[in-house]
């Protein structure tokens, strides 16, 4: 059944003692709900985040090359979107399923409707629309909810866009099963926790005998409608107090609902449990979206050695389908993501110097690893006296 099938299930079931407007039944859908949307969304934006630091890096064999590329790639990809912004939205794509990127005039669009027809000589998409935020178009007549930019044109998988599918069979999908499970406990802390320091209280309302049955029930509920609304809206009420033949109001208060123990730490608790698990879904170790810090640098070492290394392989593939011909990679030219750790050249001082002295890199691998743009002179080996051959001239390197 459905959410809103459930909340005309409750409806119906309603008794006249309690709300029957159905609205407790959303809410509670809502809340619950809402803690899973909030799990998936931290943990696939926080890979999203960190893929966007990378820098796609075009190359020939291990040197840097300047390409027409880097603008679109590492500023600005459209006239609506920077480089950071077009990155996020394709992992959030990818990760939630599939992702096309399709080239236009040099400039790169995330498509979000598209029709697949299949082909071996490669598959072609139409019907492409991209939408557009509705806060500009609000009155845009045969806009719907969002303004869409409509492209005539056929793509072809590999000649002006390229087309990516998650490993798995999308993240929702794994998130919704795992929910199953998860979200009827939150739901039972949220009853819980709404009895606990409720206010209970008894009330007797005689009514006139001459009244029928539904005529009775109708006066008390206005009664108890008005009384509760008071309870809960003013700063002071006063309650008439009669004898027996009058209306009385005793209260209980939180004597029963004060033994439940208090479970708002165990909202937070629940949290993060299944924030972790949502975590460990994608790749990412759970300390880093849950903001623990022991081990902080390890942690995030395996979070791109795991999860984000393999997405910006795959992002990086798709642009170099469309932006490298077969003969220009036959001679050695690649396209890479790198650099999505910042590296304190200061701390690492003693490792930089060892790698660059060597002779085993060249001075831009190194100053690459660190972040650091190449130099006109960097793509060569430098080796100090200390690593030379014993008896070898240094006159002869």
């Amino acid at each position: 059944m459905g959410l809103f099938s459930n909340i005309w299930a409750s409806i119906k079931t309603k008794n006249i003692d309690t709300d029957i407007s159905g609205y407790t039944a959303l809410f509670n859908a809502q809340t619950t709900l809402g803690m899973k949307n909030a799990a998936l969304e931290s943990c696939v934006t926080y890979l999203a985040r960190l893929i966007s630091k990378g820098q796609f890096v075009f190359k020939n064999e291990s040197s840097i090359i300047d390409s027409e590329f880097d603008y679109a790639l590492n500023v600005k990809p459209n006239p609506n979107q920077t480089a950071s912004e077009f990155k996020v939205a394709m992992v959030k794509k990818l990760l939630n399923g599939e992702l096309l990127v399709i080239r236009d005039n040099d400039k790169f669009y995330i498509a979000d409707n598209f029709v697949t027809t299949y082909s071996l000589d490669g598959n072609t998409f139409s019907g492409v629309t991209i939408n557009f935020s509705s806060s500009n178009v609000a009155n845009a007549p045969n806009s719907g909810p969002y303004a869409q930019k409509y492209f005539d044109s056929v793509f072809t998988q590999g000649v002006d866009c390229f087309h990516l599918e998650n490993d798995n069979i999308g993240i929702k999908k794994y998130v919704d099963s795992l929910w199953g499970d998860y979200g009827k406990l939150f739901g039972i802390l949220i009853t819980n926790q709404l009895r606990v320091g409720q206010l209970r209280a008894k009330i007797n309302i005689p009514v006139n005998s001459d009244l029928d049955n539904k005529e009775k029930i109708k006066v008390q509920q206005q009664y108890a409608s008005t009384l509760s609304d008071k309870l809960l809206n003013d700063q002071v009420v006063l309650l008439p107090e009669g004898d027996k033949s009058r209306s009385t109001y005793d209260e209980i208060s939180s004597q029963k609902s004060a033994t439940i123990q208090n479970q708002i730490t165990d909202f937070g608790a629940l949290k993060r449990i299944f924030t972790g698990e949502v975590a460990g879904l994608i790749g990412i170790p759970p300390a880093l979206v849950l903001g623990e810090t022991a081990n902080n640098s390890e942690n995030l070492d395996l979070a791109i050695e795991s999860a984000a290394v393999p997405i910006g392989n795959k992002l990086a593939e798709g642009f170099a389908s469309l932006l490298i011909k077969e003969s220009g990679y036959m001679n050695g030219n690649t396209l890479q993501m790198t650099g999505y750790k910042t590296v304190n050249i200061l701390d690492r001082a003693d490792a930089i110097d060892k790698a660059g002295s060597s002779g085993v890199i060249k001075v831009n691998e190194v100053r690459e690893a660190v972040n650091l743009p190449p130099t006109e002179d960097g793509d060569r080996f430098i080796m100090t006296k200390n690593y030379e051959e014993k008896g070898k001239n240094s006159e002869d390197t």
